[in-house]
């Protein structure tokens, strides 16, 4: 019997584009466990209904299921909301990944691709990271995901599971699903309301969801990142008041406003060496992937509300 691919948190922004594309690439059955799920199966996909912290559940799964490689997105990755509830921001950051690692543990489940992030890095005097780069975390949720890196390599220390951790930066390409600042903008540009700037010099870097998907199965794929961390970012770095023009430039009647920024700017943007050189991956660059990203949302839009946009 074929071994399967376990999906927690399968549901979610990313989770469920990964899915989706596993399901297209690979014919092993990928198994999804998510709290929000009903159970089902279409396809190669089966969906389990079940809560993160359930361990007999979630145990019972790992040992039942044929699983030999586990996706786990559960997680808070909001910054503000990590903020306004560090308790949330642990038990869905730190301790469901030790739920998950434990039951791997105990099933005997050996390897673990896990989504960590750029705010492990904190406010950096880069602007460029790279792997090696020391974490200075500045945020609650910053903090979580290292600690959460940290307790993935003592398990691998001392139990032999295999991992590869994936830190992901501006993640963008659902308009549906994402709360990052690109969608923000496009949700405003959309509507017709100015895009309002808080300082706007910083740089950052914005990646395609289809190119954090792609980095995802190919880590699945990928012997040679096994017990590897590795950005997952466009290698460019943007700053807001860029990235404000690019969706203005599709919205001609919107405007563009400035506001103090919120504290000290600083920018970040990945080196994406061990992205290009582990996983084989080549990210659209945010100029042409932001640009597609717009135009696509702009037709989906104009087909549910018969809407003609005027030309750039």
């Amino acid at each position: 019997m074929k071994e399967k691919i376990l999906v927690t948190g399968g549901l979610g922004f990313i989770g469920s584009h990964i899915v989706n594309a596993l399901s297209k690439q690979t014919d092993r059955d990928i198994l999804v466990y998510d709290v929000n799920a009903h159970d089902a199966k279409r396809r190669n996909i089966v969906t389990v209904q079940g809560d993160i912290f359930d361990s007999d559940k979630l145990l019972k799964v790992m040992r039942g299921g044929e699983i030999s490689d586990v996706v786990h997105m559960v997680g808070l990755a909001s910054i503000p909301s990590c903020k306004e509830n560090s308790d949330a921001s642990y038990k869905l950051n730190v301790a469901s990944v030790q739920a998950v690692l434990e039951a791997m543990r105990l099933s005997g489940v050996k390897r673990l691709v896990f989504p960590s992030t750029a705010a492990i890095y904190g406010a950096t005097n880069g602007p460029q990271v790279g792997e090696e780069t020391k974490p200075r975390p500045s945020t609650v949720y910053g903090s979580h995901k290292l600690e959460a890196e940290q307790l993935i390599r003592e398990y691998s220390g001392n139990y032999g599971c295999q991992y590869t951790i994936l830190r992901l930066f501006n993640v963008y390409g659902d308009l549906d699903k994402e709360q990052g600042v690109v969608s923000l903008f496009l949700r405003k540009g959309l509507a017709g309301e100015p895009l309002t700037i808080k300082g706007g010099g910083q740089l950052r870097d914005f990646v395609f969801l289809s190119d954090v998907v792609e980095a995802f199965v190919n880590a699945l794929n990928s012997v040679d990142s096994n017990h590897q961390t590795i950005n997952v970012g466009s290698g460019v770095g943007v700053s807001i008041n860029e990235l404000a023009e690019m969706i203005r430039q599709s919205f001609p009647t919107v405007q563009i406003k400035y506001a103090p920024p919120n504290g000290d700017e600083y920018s970040i943007y990945a080196d994406i060496s061990r992205l290009k050189k582990i996983l084989g991956c080549k990210p659209i660059p945010p100029d042409k992937g932001i640009s597609a990203f717009v135009e696509r949302c702009k037709l989906e839009s104009a087909a549910r509300v018969g809407k003609q946009w005027p030309s750039k």
